[in-house]
């Protein structure tokens, strides 16, 4: 099912686009690079520049990934162009604000206009780009909470808040700018340490940690499907793996389209605690297809196995013996 692009949301920021480009990239079954760079006519450096919302990616680039990955290519491009217009708008306001006075508030790095990435990028995808941000113009602060753990949140809403008392309490500019640096250090790191907080094999690429959206990291990139199995009434069973995150998460679809009213539940977990900390889990009604956060793989002899439920009718059917790689 093509995933409807996000044209209306009034904080859409390149970090966001990247992030649903990568949900895309999921929902038509994570392809390959490679197969991308055939299928699109767009180099595998160019396509996972796109991914990573570094950047805003060209028109041309948007197009042919949008229609390899079998969505609606002109509304995505549409969506990349409002992008590109509010950068430039945004970027010319910046530049009107630093030709004023310089001890006016808003003026200089240690002013109270909002600070980070420049694109409103949400925190996870900035924390994965080795960037960091906070918003410190008033004691508000808007981010994905479902990415990050609510400790996390209330860090970054704390010292978003602490920049905004200082400044409209009249603090010198030297004063505040040391807090905005703090602020902005403190931020970043809280939001760095939830993302590698939590087991991460040293044979990994790419640090992230359990309970992660795989949409929200560059995992998605290399990611392959490790092993599938056909199960009862229509369904499949899927692990998914990155040998660079050095880790994996589970989806389940169901191909008797009969999902509307229904629900599907699949799980993933290391076989050596099947109900442990590190189990995944997702619940998803009227879908045809869910998928769980990451798990990280302990050790190369630990396998990750996977196991579904669907609901039919008000009736929960168990998928069968776990998927195990």
């Amino acid at each position: 099912m093509a995933r409807d692009v996000d044209t209306d949301s009034p904080s859409d920021s390149i970090g966001r686009f990247a992030a649903d480009l990568r949900a895309l990239r999921l929902d038509a079954e994570s392809p390959t690079l490679a197969r991308l760079q055939n299928d699109a006519g767009i180099s595998k450096s160019v396509l996972s520049e796109a991914f990573a919302g570094r950047q805003l990616p060209s028109a041309r680039t948007v197009d042919r990934l949008v229609r390899a990955l079998g969505a609606d290519a002109p509304a995505w491009v549409r969506r990349r162009d409002e992008l590109a217009r509010a950068g430039a708008a945004a970027a010319g306001a910046e530049g009107a604000v630093g030709s004023g006075s310089a001890g006016s508030a808003g003026a200089g790095s240690g002013g109270a206009g909002t600070a980070g990435a420049g694109d409103g990028a949400d925190a996870a995808s900035l924390v994965l780009n080795g960037q960091d941000a906070v918003a410190a113009s008033t004691p508000t602060f808007v981010a994905p909470v479902g990415t990050m753990r609510r400790r996390t949140a209330f860090l970054l809403i704390a010292a978003a808040f602490v920049v905004g008392i200082l400044v409209a309490g009249g603090v010198s500019l030297g004063v505040s700018a040391t807090a905005v640096s703090q602020a902005r250090a403190d931020g970043a790191a809280a939001a760095r340490h939830e993302l590698t907080d939590s087991p991460v094999n040293p044979r990994a690429q790419i640090n992230v940690h359990n309970g992660v959206d795989p949409a929200m990291t560059p995992c998605v990139n290399d990611a392959e499907v490790a092993t599938s199995a056909s199960r009862a009434h229509n369904t499949l069973i899927e692990i998914i793996w990155s040998n660079k995150c050095y880790a994996g998460w589970a989806r389940i679809t169901r191909y008797d389209e009969k999902f509307s009213g229904n629900s599907m539940t699949v799980a993933i977990y290391p076989e050596t605690a099947a109900q442990g900390p590190d189990r995944q889990s997702a619940t998803e009604p009227n879908v045809e297809s869910a998928y769980t956060t990451l798990v990280v793989r302990p050790t190369p002899q630990t396998r990750l196995c996977a196991v579904g439920v669907i609901t039919l009718d008000g009736e929960s059917i168990d998928l069968g013996e776990p998927l195990c790689t």
